[in-house]
């Protein structure tokens, strides 16, 4: 079956690995990437998740809850995702206190796309330039730069401008 995220449960001091709660994100779509980040934001602090599921067309913010590994979903970010192509996204590494925190994503419509994770208004940006679906995306330490990968096996470096 497709379409679902188990959490597992690992007791540092034992070094014990437990199932926790399995969840159906989307009933026989597959889930092409899982990111996982402590937090998603300053004023949140809580352990947030991203996952891509082709043929819904979305990108997927959980929070996760409690000590059983339970996920909350915050956000849903429409993209377009449609057939099973492995369509990947990462959190930005870097969260100013002027901007809030946001996540990248590649896109079937040749796109990088940009979403702030709190905003009424989430989509911050989309890059162009690819001439087929943007597979993957990965920033540097600092942002500065940000590459991108293509279905035709492109690579875009896309450098930050400064000001």
């Amino acid at each position: 079956m497709q379409g679902y995220i188990v959490s597992y449960l690992f007791d540092l001091p034992t070094g014990k690995l437990t199932k926790g709660k399995r969840m159906v994100v989307a009933e026989n779509c597959p889930i092409t990437c899982l990111s996982a980040r402590q937090w998603a934001s300053r004023e949140a602090r809580d352990p947030s998740v991203l996952a891509n599921c082709g043929l819904i067309n979305a990108l997927l913010l959980y929070s996760v809850q409690g000590s059983d590994g339970s996920l909350a979903l915050k956000r849903k970010f429409h993209v377009k995702h449609r057939c099973r192509t492995l369509v990947r996204s990462s959190f930005c590494p870097i969260m100013s206190f002027r901007q809030g925190a946001c996540v990248v994503t590649g896109s079937e419509d040749q796109c990088v796309n940009f979403f702030d994770v709190e905003s009424a208004k989430p989509l911050l940006n989309k890059l162009q330039g690819h001439s087929a679906a943007v597979l993957d995306v990965c920033f540097n330490y600092d942002e500065s730069l940000l590459a991108s990968s293509d279905a035709q096996g492109m690579v875009i470096l896309w450098k930050r401008s400064s000001g």
